[in-house]
């Protein structure tokens, strides 16, 4: 009897693991899915920028801007991507793993200042938060000009302000150069009607 108990023995401590294993009640929900956690509400944060801002001399040839993310990002108005002055052709875009190249179709002018803003353009892959705006100041030239316009636009009827509203400005002061050419500069208003145009 002895010799039996000792060559049973050390089944004894596996067995009863495996028993409680088998006989335990399951622990695994099988009815919900998982949550995932918390939802994603911050918006995507600029890393890394190419040119960096304030940047003289970029190539007026094939010119790239890229804009790198802390997150994959996706473009979701192309229309917002907006290059002040503005060319014939709007910027064009490609993502490129966790950022945006923009790039034009024409080359700029030369010993020029350019103001690239991407407001309302960009949100987070995932979640679709949208990134809250940036704007990419760079010079073909050998400098940055400094002047800044500002003010807001409102509705002639109720004075309230308008959202996306293109503000022009143009040197050529005749009234039909806004149906002839193309501004010297111009921005789009934000959700108070708000402008600033800046360099």
């Amino acid at each position: 009897m002895k010799n039996i108990l000792n060559r049973f023995w050390p089944a004894i401590p596996v067995s009863i693991i495996l028993g409680s294993m088998m006989f335990s009640h399951s622990c695994a929900n099988t009815t919900t899915p998982p949550s995932g956690g918390p939802k994603d509400t911050i918006p995507p944060v600029i890393t890394k920028l190419d040119p960096l801002p304030g940047t003289v001399n970029v190539p007026r040839h094939k010119t790239k801007l890229f804009l790198e993310f802390n997150e994959y990002v996706t473009v979701k108005d192309p229309k917002s991507l907006f290059l002040s002055p503005p060319l014939e052709k709007s910027p064009k875009f490609k993502l490129k793993g966790k950022g945006v190249v923009v790039y034009f179709e024409s080359d700029l002018d030369s010993n020029k200042t350019y103001t690239l803003d991407v407001t309302n353009a960009i949100a987070d892959n995932n979640e679709g938060n949208m990134f809250p705006g940036y704007t990419l100041v760079f010079s073909t030239g050998d400098r940055i000009d400094s002047m800044v316009v500002t003010g807001t636009v409102q509705d002639c009827n109720t004075l309230q302000p308008l959202k996306g509203a293109t503000v022009m400005l143009y040197k050529d002061q005749a009234d039909s150069a806004i149906f002839l050419k193309r501004p010297d500069a111009a921005v789009k208003t934000d959700e108070w009607g708000f402008f600033c145009l800046r360099n």
